[in-house]
């Protein structure tokens, strides 16, 4: 019998009702805001300030369409997985709470022999999303005795796709390799996770190093954005490169590193905050579409998801 696989990503409001509660649900993430409070006090300190945030987010996502594309990509990238690899794949979204009870009678309705993969949707891990993830299986579903594939930021298919995703855009925008340089942008995280022994800059750094191994001579920098509250975080920041960056090269392009879907991080926070600085400083800046827009994407992924190792949630919690 082929595994079940269940297909993990973040989720995002499917529609402008859903900013709210999708804000509150992120950020009264103990895993992503830190469980330096009582519970109840951390649960109500930020529903508050997910409240407050709303108005501005929503209007960000009006900007954009209206809504984030993860839901509809994920939900879609599930079905073609299921098709090609004729087993079932499940998806989950995980800050949009509605669709929680969904992904957990579809687990149910499983063989009980049956062996369940979860794929999380973010190459390099981290205790704060791929971590928050596992933790829900392990509360709501632990019967089912998941294994994981805890990142894929190093696999030779994802590195393969996403030089080719690269080239294939130099291309089309008649880029030269002499004369670009290239931004990777990853979604920050505070120093803090790092100090208790998160992987997930090592991480980052080693996917970043093979990249520009394989992409060859190239002048390229790693950079963290998304920086959200108070204290330090990775270092340098996206906004701080674009604004001090010195280079030969005319063509800067950011290229949204570790997304694999595109959402308000890259289709407003790069697109209307990151370029236009490039832009005013004369520079011709683009953005690389995620690579989920890839036709290659599907086929690379089946090989990272089939060729990939798999881990206990022992190893991706902390208790």
């Amino acid at each position: 019998m082929r595994p079940a696989y269940l297909l993990a990503n973040f989720g995002g409001p499917r529609h402008q009702k859903d900013v709210e509660n999708f804000l509150v649900s992120l950020l009264t993430d103990s895993c992503v805001t830190g469980n330096f409070l009582p519970p109840s006090l951390h649960k109500k300190l930020f529903s508050f300030i997910a409240r407050r945030r709303s108005p501005k987010v929503t209007l960000q996502y009006l900007h954009i369409g209206g809504k984030s594309p993860i839901y509809q990509d994920t939900e879609c990238l599930a079905k073609q997985l299921e098709d090609r690899l004729l087993c079932p794949v499940i998806p989950f979204h995980r800050y949009l709470p509605d669709t929680h009870e969904t992904t957990l009678q579809s687990l149910s309705r499983l063989e009980e022999n049956r062996q369940i993969i979860g794929v999380p949707m973010f190459p390099h891990f981290t205790y704060a999303v791929t971590g928050s993830i596992v933790k829900f299986f392990h509360t709501h579903a632990k019967k089912h005795n998941i294994s994981w594939i805890a990142q894929f930021g190093n696999h030779p298919s994802y590195i393969s796709v996403m030089v080719k995703h690269i080239q294939q855009f130099l291309l089309t925008h008649e880029i030269s390799n002499k004369d670009c340089c290239l931004l990777f942008s990853a979604h920050g995280l505070p120093l803090r996770y790092i100090r208790n022994g998160d992987p997930y800059d090592m991480q980052c750094e080693k996917s970043f190093k093979s990249l520009i191994n394989n992409l060859g001579d190239m002048e390229s920098y790693l950079c963290y954005q998304s920086k959200f509250g108070p204290g330090k975080w990775l270092q340098p920041s996206t906004k701080h490169i674009c604004k001090t960056l010195h280079t030969k090269k005319r063509n800067i392009i950011i290229i949204p590193f570790g997304f694999i879907s595109d959402h308000i991080e890259t289709l407003y926070e790069i697109e209307e905050e990151y370029l236009p600085i490039l832009d005013k400083r004369g520079y011709r800046a683009l953005r690389l579409p995620a690579i989920y827009s890839s036709p290659l994407w599907i086929d690379y992924l089946i090989r990272i998801i089939t060729g990939s190792p798999i881990t206990s949630y022992h190893n991706l919690i902390k208790t």
